[in-house]
């Protein structure tokens, strides 16, 4: 997620899920383009703690976004990426941000 205003994406996140990283890890899951995830992995790829995820990573289970794998790891949990247009409207969420990032751009340009 270079590039991204990543503040600006935790606060849509916050106004639309009322949580600060949902948003942002459903754009991790879209952007790896994997099947097959893990909780640690996706604290990896967003560089944040994976206490910070679980919340929002067990609520993506629950509307069955993400579904558990059977795993003979007994240290990570695999997780199965459910095909659905919430990924596509993740991306669109956060395109409304860049959007109103070049908006306010122009507003202040003199």
């Amino acid at each position: 997620m270079d590039g991204v205003d990543v503040a600006a994406i935790r606060e849509l996140s916050r106004i639309v899920f009322g949580q600060d990283y949902r948003l942002e890890l459903m754009l991790a899951i879209r952007t790896l383009q994997e099947e097959v995830v893990t909780l640690g992995e996706l604290a990896i790829a967003l560089r944040v703690p994976v206490s910070s995820l679980q919340k929002p990573f067990h609520s993506l289970v629950r509307a069955g976004l993400l579904t558990p794998l059977p795993s003979d790891d007994s240290r990570r949990k695999f997780y199965g990426v459910a095909k659905s247009a919430a990924w596509d409207w993740a991306e669109e969420l956060a395109q409304r941000v860049e959007f109103d990032a070049v908006v306010r751009g122009r507003e202040n340009t003199p």
